[in-house]
């Protein structure tokens, strides 16, 4: 099982696993980080570098960040390793959903494109979708 980690400002990470547990239970290997104004870096790599540990089941940890650009993000990079951790900036509930139902039978890299497509997937303008011509 690929292990899952968000982390975001704010409690929006945190936010994210209790709708996605809502929706499918409980998330073994799960869990999410909130970057906040008084944060400070240091702490924030040493926390990424501790749970990349507790959550690895040996297939590696999927990292899900709110913005491309932004502290998560950024800090997240710099723990980027083929096959073991790799970042995906742009979170939102469609893409922790897509993780949560295929995390124990695809690998880190295959995983991560499935959570792409499905965010990207997601994104609609309503008012556009939904004009008849």
């Amino acid at each position: 099982m690929v292990g899952l980690l968000i982390i975001s400002h704010c409690n929006l990470g945190r936010e994210f696993l209790n709708a996605a547990e809502l929706i499918v239970g409980k998330l073994e290997a799960a869990d999410a980080i909130a970057v906040t104004q008084t944060t400070e870096s240091k702490k924030i790599l040493k926390d990424i570098s501790d749970k990349i540990k507790l959550l690895d089941r040996g297939q590696g940890v999927l990292i899900l960040t709110d913005m491309f650009g932004g502290t998560p993000s950024n800090l997240s990079l710099s723990f980027l390793e083929d096959e073991m951790v790799e970042v995906l900036t742009g979170v939102n509930l469609p893409m922790v959903m897509a993780v949560a139902r295929d995390r124990d039978r695809l690998t880190l890299s295959e995983l991560g494109e499935r959570a792409e497509q499905a965010g990207k997937r997601s994104i609609a303008l309503a008012g556009k979708l939904l004009k008849s011509d």
